[in-house]
């Protein structure tokens, strides 16, 4: 090993002691520091470092394994979703306000925790409403989710299916048209399927008054402008801009670009509904609630009015960002109308649903 001026240090490699890896060597080589020698240890020159950085090196890894450790305390601690929250605040364990609000979830063997806006028991996963957030994403960002819970919202793929992932989960899907008519699809069982498998759809049970359009699109995985997993002779979320479990393009798809539509079919009528807003909420069967533990529950960061949106321009003519045709293809050839209008402001309160 090449021998150093005064001052100088370097690092030994393993392959430069005649211990590596020897745990031992390390240690008797920091007694050596600390008594301030530069002798050799066993022929081989002992590699010189300041003691006060060792000592710094090891209290910082100590702090980030303390801090590593309060991260893991405080994500155990949180709510895996509204639900749960409700159950508490019901239970008088949580002394929370039952109109809802913005809070912190885990949700099961997810390691870090995300936002959302509970009604109730209902945790909000999506929501249309005013055209401000692009979805027009990759299948990553449809993964991770993005958007913000108190307005235009996707929760994430990857949560979803952390939230779904027992069987123990419905779905309300809460939609209002451009005549401010209000229609509702409930799902008994709701569930999606892991990274693996395609974020793939699962559910069953409806009930509503907007027909059950989602059906036509049970058991798809999930497709987004990068990965096409339709089984439509076109590339539905690329054509339509939005990420869905598409089969076919047009029977329902919430996630389209906002001023070219979003699609809910109605086979009741045999027509589409115009959809102006949409928000997709999930809660626990009652079936399969646990006891109600009780675990501290942050207060809501923030309250929000729910589906409140703004007009998208001024001029009902051109709309906003610039629509596209005002005609939607189907999968089978063809065609429904679709007005270039622009959606009006609404207020819409979805407490009431929740009774």
């Amino acid at each position: 090993m090449k021998k150093m001026h005064q001052g100088d240090y370097i690092f030994a490699t393993r392959s430069e002691t005649p211990f590596a890896g020897n745990a031992r060597w390390v240690e008797d080589g920091i007694l050596l520091l600390e008594a301030g020698s530069k002798s050799d240890y066993n022929g081989s020159s002992v590699p010189h470092r300041p003691l006060t950085e060792l000592e710094r090196t090891t209290k910082l890894v100590q702090q980030l394994e303390s801090v590593e450790h309060e991260y893991e305390s405080i994500i155990n601690k949180l709510p895996r979703d509204c639900s749960q929250i409700e159950r508490m605040r019901t239970a008088g364990t949580a002394n929370q306000p039952g109109d809802g609000g913005l809070y912190l979830i885990a949700p099961a063997e997810q390691h870090h925790p995300l936002m959302t806006q509970c009604f109730g028991e209902w945790t909000t996963v999506q929501r249309r409403q005013d055209g401000t957030v692009d979805f027009n994403r990759s299948w990553e960002e449809y993964a991770q989710g993005f958007g913000t819970p108190a307005g235009e919202f996707w929760i994430g793929n990857q949560a979803l299916h952390h939230l779904t992932q027992d069987n123990c989960s419905r779905l309300r899907i809460v939609m209002q048209d451009i005549y401010d008519n209000t229609w509702f699809a409930d799902y008994g069982s709701f569930r999606i399927d892991s990274r693996d498998g395609g974020f793939r759809l699962d559910l069953g049970g409806y009930s509503g008054n907007a027909s059950d359009a989602f059906e036509y699109q049970n058991h798809m995985q999930f497709s987004a402008i990068d990965v096409d997993r339709d089984i439509s002779n076109t590339h539905c979320a690329g054509n339509y801009e939005g990420g869905w479990w598409f089969s076919h393009c047009q029977h329902a798809n919430l996630n389209g670009r906002y001023n070219l539509g979003l699609t809910w079919f109605d086979a009741s009528r045999n027509e589409w509904i115009a959809v102006k807003s949409s928000h997709m909420m999930i809660a626990r069967r009652p079936d399969c609630d646990a006891n109600v533990t009780e675990l501290p529950v942050l207060e809501p960061v923030a309250a929000a009015t729910l589906l409140t949106t703004s007009g998208l321009g001024a001029d009902a003519s051109t709309p906003a960002n610039g629509a596209r045709s005002d005609r939607h293809e189907t999968n089978d050839g063809g065609r429904r109308p679709h007005g270039t209008t622009t959606v009006p402001t609404f207020a819409l309160n979805l407490n009431s649903l929740f009774d």
